[in-house]
């Protein structure tokens, strides 16, 4: 009998140390859903509630008071004189313009006066023979007037040919100036200065002495 009841004696401690050990769990479990809890509400306060705007630091420089400074009208008016005159001088004179030169006549030329021109000397003419029997003479022009005659003798003279005026009565009683050339032995040597005419634009005929 005295062995059970110290057998059943120590049960009591058993329950106590239980009871104490679940009393612990529940504090820490507390305290545990308290810090939960209080994370959760600071998360929510934060997402809900509107952080305000940061402000600017302040400027100590543009918060200071500017210095007043004191101003005496008729000392700056007099140094204000001062300055215009010494920074400011008067624009210069402006420059003459050129003048423009003036065109000088220029000096008289003196003509020099030209030397007469020398025509060409004409080719020398054939000597004019007494045209003889069996000759033959071309008559280059006949003229009623003594100077139509003399320009027809000199033209010819220019084309190198030799010539005489002829004068001779027509049966209406005027005078005929007969330009010809010649006398040439052969018929063949009068036609030759007849073409010759005729490429200078001259008309001519061939007349036989008899």
């Amino acid at each position: 009998m005295v062995k059970a009841t110290r057998r059943g004696a120590p049960a009591q401690p058993l329950a106590k140390r239980k009871q104490s050990r679940s009393c612990v769990w529940w504090f820490l479990l507390g305290i545990a859903l308290g810090v939960i809890a209080g994370n959760f509400m600071s998360t929510r306060r934060d997402v809900t509630t509107p952080q305000p705007a940061a402000s600017p630091t302040p400027n100590l420089e543009s918060k200071a008071a500017p210095v007043q400074p004191t101003f005496h009208f008729p000392q700056l008016l007099n140094e204000a004189t001062v300055e215009v005159g010494d920074k400011a001088p008067p624009p210069p004179p402006p420059a003459p313009r050129p003048q423009p030169p003036v065109a000088q006549p220029p000096p008289p030329v003196t003509p020099t006066p030209a030397s007469p021109k020398q025509a060409a000397p004409p080719p020398p003419a054939e000597p004019v023979t007494a045209p003889r029997s069996g000759t033959f003479v071309v008559q280059a022009g006949s003229f009623t007037s003594a100077a139509d005659a003399e320009r027809r003798k000199a033209e010819l003279a220019l084309l190198g040919i030799s010539s005489s005026i002829q004068t001779a009565t027509l049966a209406s009683g005027r005078t005929a100036y007969r330009v010809r050339t010649g006398s040439y032995p052969s018929k063949q040597s009068a036609e030759q200065v007849r073409a010759k005419l005729q490429r200078n634009g001259k008309e001519g005929m061939t007349i036989p002495i008899k």
